[in-house]
């Protein structure tokens, strides 16, 4: 063969070989660019079942949430729920996770005991195209929803009840706080709700904001430091209905009454709290819907499933706020007859 002949031939082979490295690099990224397309999609499987990962099923709590998802899932064709119990272990929880996305659902719905141990549950989840709803308590990691109480229009409606019982009071009314951890989710909402509402009026002075440890022994101690220190505070408002069972502890054991010196304000719709306003130890109290926010994962999930881009009230966390409730010694029957289990 003649030199330049063979030079033709290597010139040839040369751009056959480049043009097969760029048609094989185009179908890779092809490939790429598809599976990441994939990746992003949902798939119901076949029986429709749900799943719930539950932080503690003995809670009554999470037992009101377990009835909304019951209830609002035979909406939409679901034959069956799996539900895990973490007994509020987060290492039970993320195994238990992942043996419900072993379980052939379609939907995971995590109500979290450690927020930050749900990336890695939330990763296998869409593996598996599941999308995954956080239920309350805090989120972490790419969820699709995140669903918890309006904390802070809770905090507000803490305030505007204290303002309107104390508004015939003269001079400069004290109240007091007793927050959550700091580190929980909820507390800045709950928190700032009450004291930026408080601030707008000019009668009023919030003289104490505490950590009550979220234990009924924290708010016990809380209210006894806040009792001791601003022996004129004319309302106490808990952050939730543990502490203030505490609290009420701690104002009648200085010989107050709870329901009128200082008035207490409770949050979250306990049974505990509920008993209290029974008995008249209890002025009002923050309730939370459990069984509301249940049914909105679920339909959160519905539409994931479907392709629809959900309506967030927050979509930078894609959170969902379901409203919250003032309960008062009138209207508590009509309440616990409109929420407890028949």
């Amino acid at each position: 063969m003649k030199r330049h002949d063979r030079e033709s031939v290597r010139v040839v082979h040369r751009r056959v070989l480049l043009g097969t490295v760029v048609v094989a690099s185009l179908a890779l990224i092809s490939i790429g660019s598809g599976a990441r397309a994939e990746d992003a999609k949902f798939a119901k499987k076949s029986p429709l079942t749900l799943g719930y990962s539950i932080q503690s099923a003995q809670d009554p709590y999470w037992k009101g949430y377990v009835r909304g998802i019951e209830e609002e899932m035979k909406k939409y064709g679901f034959t069956k729920l799996l539900t895990q119990d973490s007994q509020a272990s987060a290492q039970k929880q993320v195994s238990g996770s992942l043996a419900l996305i072993n379980n052939g659902i379609s939907a995971l719905i995590i109500s979290p005991h450690e927020p930050s141990a749900l990336p890695a549950t939330i990763t296998a989840a869409h593996n598996e195209k599941i999308p995954v709803i956080v239920g309350d308590v805090g989120a972490s990691g790419d969820h699709d929803g995140f669903v918890l109480s309006d904390n802070y229009q809770g905090g507000v409606l803490a305030a505007e009840f204290i303002m309107k019982a104390l508004a015939s009071k003269p001079g400069i009314q004290e109240v007091a706080a007793i927050a959550l951890n700091p580190t929980t989710s909820v507390n800045k909402p709950r928190s700032d709700g009450f004291t930026e509402t408080i601030a707008k009026n000019p009668n009023f002075k919030v003289v104490a904001n505490i950590s009550g440890l979220q234990t009924l022994e924290g708010g016990f101690k809380a209210a006894q430091a806040i009792l001791a220190a601003n022996p004129k505070v004319a309302a106490i408002y808990s952050m939730n209905d543990s502490m203030a069972a505490g609290a009420q502890q701690a104002i009648e054991q200085a010989g107050r009454n709870s329901l009128t010196d200082p008035i207490l304000v409770g949050f979250n719709g306990d049974e505990v709290a509920l008993k209290l306003m029974a008995e008249g130890k209890l002025a009002a109290d923050v309730a939370q819907s459990p069984y509301q926010q249940g049914k909105v994962a679920v339909d959160l999930a519905w539409g994931l499933l479907n392709g629809e881009k959900p309506t967030y009230t927050d979509a930078a966390t894609k959170t969902v706020n379901v409203p919250v409730e003032l309960v008062v010694p009138s209207s508590l029957k009509e309440y616990q007859d409109r929420t407890q289990p028949k």
